[in-house]
């Protein structure tokens, strides 16, 4: 293995591996629970998710450049760091079928409404399978730039869209008790919960040491966005109408114009929206593969990779609930699991690195005359 990542790479895949699904299913929601002050949840969600990425950080910092799962088996033997492997291996695999659903329900309701769905999700599964047999330093090229897009796209909307804001929408603050607002929180939560990838990347960032700044500025821009999102749907349409809305982020980009030449143009920013999600089924594809893969010692990667994209498009084209109920099953349904696997997990190889650390001191010192 070669190191090939660079900081900033490494930031970009972690905001492309939360923000996607992030601006999309969840401001709805969190509106419907919180109201106008929806974008409180969306702080609180934020800080959360800077704790959560800094303690994953911490954790990568431990590993001293082995392969995640090479790692596990050298900490705690091979039967537990397979069955590590393993459960983070189908968690992703599972993750990426709905992220896949999801990105195909949301193209078919918005632009390709008489395209088969099994046509949709065959296309982005096999370009992301593509993206993957190509390698995790060519998955973190291509979210640097699509990163610098999103840089120069988000400030370009917010004041274009300037003169339609209106602040008093979100008077009075703090007007929602602080339950709902908490409530709020947990979907934002949970899928910023998904920075734990950064376990599996770590090992290949040409700099581990700056593991810590990847993992907090990369969440951070990914949470920023979620809540000027919520921001701009609050003080555009109010909070009556976002609750109505399933992509909250494409209302609020569809009434940007310039003068009265110049209109929809929304579809540069839906544009840049659509290459962050493919990063991210990039990134969980890989992910994995990579957990499967070195947890079965298999031969081939590439037919690895061949395997679970054919089995994901047959699981991502069956029946599912579509719409508001999609949303409601990827964010509040789907929270447990993603708390289990990405929060409680890494606590526990966190302790369980702590106890055969001490278990080595210990036996160290006895060793000495």
């Amino acid at each position: 293995m070669k190191p090939a990542i660079s900081t900033l790479q490494t930031v970009a895949l972690i905001q492309s591996a939360v923000t996607p699904t992030l601006v999309l299913a969840v401001p709805s929601v969190m509106v419907t629970i919180a109201h106008h002050d929806a974008w409180i949840s969306g702080v609180i969600a934020t800080i959360a998710g800077m704790i959560m990425a800094l303690g994953i950080a911490l954790i990568c910092r431990a590993n001293k450049g082995q392969l995640f799962l090479e790692w596990m088996e050298s900490s705690f033997g091979r039967p537990i760091g397979v069955g590590i492997g393993l459960f983070i291996g189908i968690y992703y695999f599972n993750s990426f079928c709905v992220i896949v659903r999801t990105f195909a329900d949301f193209i078919s309701d918005i632009v390709l409404d008489s395209t088969p769905l099994f046509m949709l999700t065959a296309i982005m599964v096999v370009v992301a399978a593509f993206t993957v047999m190509q390698g995790i330093e060519a998955i973190a090229r291509s979210s640097f730039l699509v990163l610098i897009l999103i840089m120069l796209i988000v400030p370009i909307s917010v004041f274009v869209l300037y003169t339609d804001i209106d602040f008093k929408r979100l008077i009075p603050l703090f007007d929602t008790s602080p339950i709902r607002l908490a409530i709020a929180s947990f979907p934002p939560i949970g899928l910023l919960s998904e920075v734990a990838v950064l376990l599996l990347i770590n090992p290949y960032m040409k700099k581990p040491a700056s593991v810590v700044k990847a993992g907090l500025l990369g969440t951070f821009l990914g949470s920023s966005q979620l809540v000027l999102v919520i921001l701009l749907s609050l003080t555009i349409f109010g909070q009556q109408l976002v609750p109505f809305m399933s992509y909250a982020f494409v209302n609020v980009m569809s009434i940007v114009e310039v003068g009265e030449f110049l209109e929809r143009i929304e579809i540069f920013t839906v544009s840049v929206w659509v290459l962050t999600m493919y990063i991210k089924l990039a990134v969980f594809l890989f992910a994995a593969v990579h957990c499967i893969f070195h947890s079965l010692r298999l031969r081939s990667e590439r037919h690895t990779v061949i395997g679970l994209s054919l089995l994901a498009i047959v699981t991502s084209a069956s029946e599912w609930p579509q719409d508001m109920e999609s949303t409601f099953m990827t964010t509040l349904v789907n929270m447990p699991v993603l708390l289990i696997t990405n929060i409680l997990l890494p606590i526990l190889i966190a302790l369980g690195l702590l106890v055969t650390r001490r278990k080595r001191k210990q036996q160290g010192g006895m060793r000495k005359p």
